[in-house]
């Protein structure tokens, strides 16, 4: 009998340890270990912003885990010992005969601190109360979505933001009062997609007057005059912000063996194995290159790395036929009207990611509906 263990229970979690149940004998373990005992898919939190839908309806409990032949440990990971593949947790030491890595990131504390009252973290779910409240107090000013960094997750995210947010201002009759900016320090909407699709979303942009405000790197916000301040000198005010921070390394991992020169686990691209025997890392907590940037930090790309280092971990177990990964990835881009453009393509392509975009409709919005509840479905329930 052998062992597996994946620590994390998000996208690539999730897909590394159902991989494994298929692929490993009946009597062998796999073990999540997630300090979170659900899961969701991160659009859902936008949908709990603007009132399409509250995240609880879009969320599991990976208690469900149980049913598929998976157990589910909920704690945390204080220390890997990859040489060994054993973990330490707040539920005590486990040990294993390989692991699959999918911790996730962490917001740069740097950038955290510069939230206060009516000044959030975008991706934070515990904050969507406070975030709801503050928005439907807003009549007038400006509301920003300000990326204070990258890497962050998923790149398109602020913007669909400020994209839902208009949509949400003018069904209030409220929008003539309230400015509505995104605010970026790269030059572009999505460099990781290219230029074409950068500019698609810069006009979606454009046509709803939301203002891009790009090559703007927040230095300072000041909470009691209500300014955001650039680098450059450059200063906005504004009345309610929320921010997008940079993805950090997890301290667990960026102290860890696993950790390369960037802080992140470097994985080999195609394979996801690390520098340890029958250890592979995938999703948020790697840094993995392509020809002009990172693949993006996305549960996309999180699930397809899950499945492929867990049928080479499977391989190593109970040998069987290796994976690579074809760089192969895709998002969905929603736009107001319950409308989704699709971007997708090879991440991996030389010597740029040879990506497109299939204009929105709402056919596909309904498909990214079915996308999610599929993947909690075959997962969770």
């Amino acid at each position: 009998m052998v062992h597996a263990l994946v620590l994390g229970g998000g996208f690539g979690g999730l897909a590394a340890a159902h991989e494994l149940r298929r692929r490993l004998d009946a009597d062998d373990e796999v073990t999540l270990v997630a300090a979170s005992d659900r899961f969701f898919v991160g659009f859902a939190k936008l949908w709990d912003l603007v009132g399409a839908r509250t995240l609880e309806r879009g969320a599991e409990p990976l208690a469900g885990l149980e049913r598929h032949g998976i157990r589910f440990l909920k704690a945390d990971v204080l220390g890997i010992d990859p040489d060994v593949c054993a973990v330490e947790t707040t539920a005590g030491p486990l040990a294993g005969d390989g692991i699959v890595v999918a911790l996730g990131s962490a917001h740069a504390p740097a950038h955290l601190a510069l939230l206060g009252p009516r000044a959030h973290n975008l991706y934070d779910a515990k904050g969507l109360a406070g975030m709801r409240a503050d928005l439907e107090t807003l009549d007038e000013g400006r509301l920003v979505i300000a990326i204070l960094g990258g890497p962050y997750l998923c790149p398109p995210a602020p913007f669909e933001a400020g994209l839902l947010l208009d949509e949400w201002l003018r069904t209030r009759g409220r929008r003539e009062r309230v400015e509505l900016a995104v605010s970026t320090p790269q030059p572009l909407t999505l460099p990781v997609a290219g230029l074409d699709a950068s500019r698609y979303l810069a006009d979606r942009l454009a046509e709803r007057e939301v203002d891009l405000l790009t090559g703007r790197q927040v230095e300072a916000i000041d909470h009691g005059r209500g300014t955001i301040h650039f680098a450059g000198a450059d200063t906005i005010e504004w009345q309610l912000l929320f921010a997008v921070p940079a993805a950090v390394p997890q301290p667990v991992l960026a102290a860890s063996p696993l950790a390369g020169p960037s802080g992140w686990i470097e994985p080999d691209p195609r394979t996801f194995a690390t520098g340890f025997e029958r250890v592979y890392a995938v999703g948020d907590c790697t840094q993995v290159p392509t020809a002009t940037a990172q693949l993006p930090k996305a549960g996309v790309f999180a699930r397809a790395g899950g499945i492929v280092a867990a049928q080479n971990l499977a391989a190593d177990l109970r040998d069987g036929e290796r994976a690579e990964f074809d760089g192969y990835g895709y998002c969905f881009l929603e736009l107001p009207g319950q409308r989704v453009a699709k971007v997708e393509g090879d991440f991996y392509a030389q010597p740029r990611p040879a990506v497109s975009l299939t204009p929105p409709d709402e056919a596909a919005f309904r498909a990214k509906q079915r996308w999610e509840q599929e993947l909690l479905s075959d997962w969770l329930r």
